[in-house]
């Protein structure tokens, strides 16, 4: 077999932009391959080990290739693109100008980034519904099947457990595969449609496919934990399924944006850390609220609008640990998959930068039980999470 070739859905809305991220929503094949590289690198992390990171490297660049080695071995293709009218921000979550707030407030929390802001327009994105073909083939005179089983795997992984583009891991930008056009390049992988009609069936299916997935790239690696990148390795990553099925995508965003808004609003002690640092104090312990990633920005009412930003010392940006994803059952209902890669909040020694008026303030980086305990609120609050085990 030299390709593999699916059909696509956007289980919930795509924010994925072109040249000017704020316009027109645009599908890109280049975008694909860089979600299929980063699940590819976090399922061959988990079999080789977080600190052989040369032996990694070359394990990707042999299926994806790199600008040092030249065209990627798989080559990602798509068409068929079909998708009605692009749908701003305001509309997915529901504001309403008469009473100036959001009938969706979980959706808005969730997707904020594409918000309004005083200098850019709000972003709009690819509607859920929409379809697409994929193709992922290997390059004119390539004769290479463990190249295309592992592009697969990674095929595998964006659709069950990740998401494309941006927001993608709170919850935009989930896919999920409708058709199949062929068989897989390796009878050993799992199937790429979804067969699970509850979420208790959609745990099984995440296990067996994981453990299909992990068998047939390699052996078990030790991984160091907290591990150094995000690695799928079933010591430094939680996954579970929330056992709750809801009628419709934005129902399950909803639910859980709404509890992590609630959980993460004014909560201590970080707010009154902040707040006393933004006039001038020192922080006086790790902010926990890192944890879901940087930056983070802090505003004070109470303090006429007093701001502050909290990043790293060298890095501004670390992305969010956790993934929150949508995938449609079997049986047309939907359900919360959520992901937690217990990896390195930031570089070894780097600390947490709050920017403020006046000098910067420094802190430690806090551990990352934090999420641990905002996947314990959705148990108490949505329903029970039921762990993937033994993959």
């Amino acid at each position: 077999m030299k390709e593999i070739r699916v059909t696509l859905e956007t289980v919930t809305p795509l924010f994925l932009g072109g040249a000017d991220p704020r316009g027109e929503p645009e599908l890109r094949a280049a975008s694909i391959r860089g979600a299929l590289r980063f699940w590819l690198r976090a399922l061959l992390g988990g079999v080789i080990g977080d600190g052989k990171l040369d032996e990694l490297r070359r394990a990707e660049v042999a299926v994806f290739g790199s600008t040092d080695t030249g065209a990627s071995t798989v080559v990602v293709r798509i068409s068929n693109v079909s998708f009605g009218a692009s749908i701003p921000f305001s509309r997915l979550a529901g504001w309403n100008p008469s009473s100036g707030s959001y009938e969706k407030p979980g959706i808005a929390y969730l997707f904020f980034a594409a918000r309004r802001t005083q200098s850019e327009p709000e972003r709009k994105a690819i509607p859920a519904g929409s379809s697409f073909e994929l193709e992922l083939g290997l390059r004119a005179g390539v004769q290479d099947q463990d190249a295309l089983s592992k592009a697969y795997a990674a095929l595998w992984l964006l659709t069950h457990l990740g998401g494309l583009g941006a927001r993608s891991r709170r919850g935009a930008g989930s896919l999920q595969v409708t058709q199949v056009h062929g068989n897989a390049p390796n009878s050993a992988l799992p199937p790429l449609k979804i067969q699970a009609s509850t979420p208790e069936e959609l745990r099984t299916e995440l296990q067996e496919g994981l453990s299909k997935l992990r068998k047939n790239i390699g052996e078990n690696a030790s991984v160091g934990c907290p591990s150094r990148f995000d690695v799928l390795h079933p010591d430094v990553c939680k996954i579970c399924v929330v056992d709750k099925e809801f009628s419709s995508w934005e129902e399950a965003l909803d639910a859980i944006g709404q509890q992590m808004q609630q959980f993460r609003n004014r909560r201590a002690p970080d707010y009154q850390n902040v707040k006393n640092a933004v006039q001038g104090e020192g922080l006086t312990q790790p902010v926990e609220r890192a944890a879901f990633g940087l930056p983070i920005v802090f505003y004070y009412r109470s303090l006429g609008g007093t701001k502050g930003t909290l990043e790293g010392e060298r890095h501004d940006r670390r992305a969010s640990p956790l993934f929150i994803h949508v995938n449609r059952l079997f049986n047309k209902k939907y359900a919360l998959v959520l992901t937690f890669f217990q990896a390195q909040l930031l570089e070894e020694g780097e600390k947490l930068k709050l920017k403020r008026q006046g000098p910067p303030a420094y802190v430690s980086t806090p551990d990352l039980s934090l999420i641990d305990d905002f996947i314990q609120e959705v148990q108490r609050k949505i329903g029970p999470c039921l762990e993937v085990t033994g993959w």
